[in-house]
């Protein structure tokens, strides 16, 4: 059984000596990790008072041993976090050369370990006094007897992704006052666990007694994949400042390569962008600060990977991509054994070093660098295979880029908005890459007319591509609905240019979603109901926006026959959350009036719904009131739709009168 905490560590820095591991708590880990000491007290720590660190451990199934480097045969799916406090002992005259710096860490599964904080550093300051094992055995037993687990780890990802995005509804005080909903919501058994206490703010608390403190200790509500602290209520006060840092980059006037896979805007691409390209791309890719912290590094490494994976949207970094948040030359053996990596160091030997990397963020000077290694030929109007170049398309950014760029930046400027706004972008955002890069896989395609139920099923089709199995019994078949899957592009010459933009990025992301290295948590057959039914619900609602003349009749009826129960119903709210307005126009008419977004700005795809309770056709509308009717009836949903209506006067007229006609 995985206890709340594996291991308590200890570490001294002697200038005459190094760093050296003094205690192991409760025995000695297992595993070849010669470098232990030196992970627990980063470089440049002796011009600091305080510092953190942080550095992810593998067990292998087989042996028990802990590594350092995943390996998808032999090591648990998840990782364990070695996360460091490190205190500087400045001029202390019991030491020759003015300094000792120690350090304590925990070696924990639990991706809140930050929370442990306030614990980790008074048994830090009690242990300095004289290396008292009894206080890091003391503090051990008081961590693993409390039972912090909520049991809600079988909740379906769909359930996960719902909740973590219903950030606009007054959800806090139905979760907090309703028992019985928060129990049904959240897959909790009825059988109280003592040990935890749910607060206001959305998050399960325990209390710690210790050294005759009562600490509190927060467990997120809801821990999604790939995702480091607490997704749905978010604190970290660094969040914001880093990431206007991070927008406010420049590409280094001395390193300035041409690259396809990043530099897709030539050198005008927005920093961010790049960064999420390369990381869409597998790239190997560094953070340096000499001048700040290593938490200072390491916070800027956890924003990006809170953008990239929108919040369990995209998966696998933490073990496939290999996440090194420090990291010293001593372990360059470790970085030439990966071909894609996110470390942070603090020693600029690696900037000289571009062998090392493909991309440098100099945290210093804000700036990115490119390793010349990665230079390419630009395009130009003589290479024909370059015609969407040619004719000045490289210079014109995608609409998807654009709406999010300006999204986030009236988010961070002109909001009042808390950070979950933020998220909901990242989410969003993330999430449209990734159908444009798989809808390539579509791109010559026309799928034949909607097959009746029970046949059709897709064996031979392309659409295997994207997860479906070549081989699957009569009662596995899997039925797409409605033909149109992929991004929804407002006419076929922004498609082109669209998917020529991207095209070179996804050949490699399909790759790495191929030999498994990336995980899309939304591909369309995750998305399927019970009775193996699918339809691209993104797809078709972005449709009834952009296209001058859909087929809406056949888009409202094959959406009300995929709703068959509660699996497809939060399928299908969630989908609502995950479209993005078309402009930021909205979210700029927020911001005139007061600041706030209204509940139809973070939810557009609900909008659209509930509109067509207007609709000249009565077909269609007979088909919306059917569709608003199941929402009705799951407890989540109904809940949800029922604050949406309330919001709105007219809307709730035009229900209520349909309703009752």
């Amino acid at each position: 059984m995985t206890r709340n905490c594996e291991y308590i560590l200890t570490a001294e820095f002697h200038v005459d000596q190094g760093p050296i591991l003094v205690h192991q708590y409760p025995h000695s880990m297992p595993g070849d990790l010669p470098f232990l000491p030196e992970l627990m007290i980063p470089d440049q720590v002796h011009k600091r008072e305080d510092d953190f660190t942080l550095f992810l451990l593998y067990r292998n199934e087989t042996t028990g041993e802990f590594q350092y480097l995943y390996d998808r045969k032999y090591c648990e799916e998840s990782p364990y976090f070695l996360y460091t406090l490190v205190t500087n002992m400045k001029d202390d005259t019991l030491y020759k050369r003015g300094s000792l710096i120690k350090s304590l860490s925990i070696i924990t599964k639990l991706s809140f370990f930050k929370n442990f904080k306030p614990l980790m550093l008074i048994c830090l300051d009690k242990y300095f006094k004289d290396n008292n094992l009894l206080i890091i055995k003391e503090l051990y037993e008081l961590i693993n007897v409390k039972n912090l687990s909520l049991g809600i780890n079988k909740l379906s990802m769909v359930r996960k992704l719902l909740v973590t995005s219903i950030l606009d509804l007054p959800i806090h005080d139905k979760i907090y006052y309703d028992e019985k909903f928060r129990n049904k919501i959240l897959g909790l058994k009825y059988i109280i666990n003592t040990d935890l206490f749910i607060r206001k703010d959305l998050s399960f608390n325990s209390i710690i007694k210790f050294q005759n403190m009562k600490i509190p200790i927060r467990i997120p509500m809801i821990q999604l994949p790939d995702n480091i602290g607490d997704y749905y209520n978010p604190t970290d006060i660094n969040f914001k400042p880093n990431l206007i840092n991070i927008l406010n980059a420049k590409i280094s006037p001395t390193k300035m390569v041409y690259n396809n896979e990043l530099t897709i805007y030539g050198m005008q691409t927005p920093p961010i962008i790049i960064l999420i390209n390369a990381l869409l791309t597998g790239k190997r890719i560094l953070f340096l600060s000499y001048e700040n912290s290593s938490g200072y590094i390491i916070d800027h490494i956890l924003l990006v990977l809170k953008i990239i994976t929108g919040g369990g949207i995209l998966t696998g970094f933490l073990t496939n991509y290999n996440l090194f948040p420090m990291i010293d030359v001593s372990k360059i053996e470790i970085l030439e054994k990966c071909e894609s990596y996110i470390a942070g160091t603090i020693n600029p030997f690696f900037k000289n070093n571009d062998k090392l990397w493909d991309l440098l963020y100099d945290l210093d000077s804000n700036e990115i660098l490119f390793a010349s290694h990665l230079d390419q030929p630009e395009l130009s109007p003589n290479n024909p295979n370059n015609a969407a170049s040619a004719s000045g398309f490289r210079n014109s950014i995608i609409s998807e880029d654009a709406k999010f760029l300006s999204n986030l930046q009236l988010s961070l400027f002109n909001y009042n908005d808390d950070l979950t706004t933020i998220q909901l972008i990242f989410r969003r955002h993330i999430n449209e890459i990734i159908r444009i890069l798989l809808s390539s896989k579509n791109f010559s395609f026309t799928m034949p007319s909607s097959p009746p139920l029970g046949h059709g099923h897709l064996n031979h089709h392309p659409l295997n591509q994207l997860g479906l199995t070549q081989h699957q019994s009569p009662q596995q078949q899997q039925v797409l609905l409605l033909e149109g899957v992929g991004y929804q592009w407002t006419s076929d010459m922004n498609k082109l240019l669209e998917v020529s933009c991207y095209q070179s990025i996804q050949k490699k992301f399909q790759n790495l979603l191929g030999e498994g290295k990336l995980s899309y948590s939304l591909m369309l057959p995750n998305l399927r109901n019970e009775l193996n039914l699918m339809i691209d619900l993104q797809y078709h609602l972005q449709g009834l926006q952009n296209s001058s003349k859909p087929n809406e009749r056949e888009i409202w009826f094959n959406i009300l026959k995929y709703l068959i129960s509660g699996k497809s119903l939060e399928i299908f709210l969630l989908v609502t959350y995950l479209i993005p307005p078309n402009s930021s126009t909205s979210l700029q008419s927020s911001s005139i009036h007061g600041g706030n977004l209204t509940i139809f700005d973070k939810n557009k795809g609900i909008e659209l719904l509930l509109l067509n309770l207007f609709n000249r056709d009565d077909q269609i509308k007979s088909n919306v009131i059917m569709i608003l009717q199941e929402l009705q009836d799951n407890y989540l949903c109904g809940w949800c739709l029922d604050n949406f209506i309330k919001n709105n006067v007219i809307y709730e007229m035009a229900f209520n009168e349909l309703i009752n006609k």
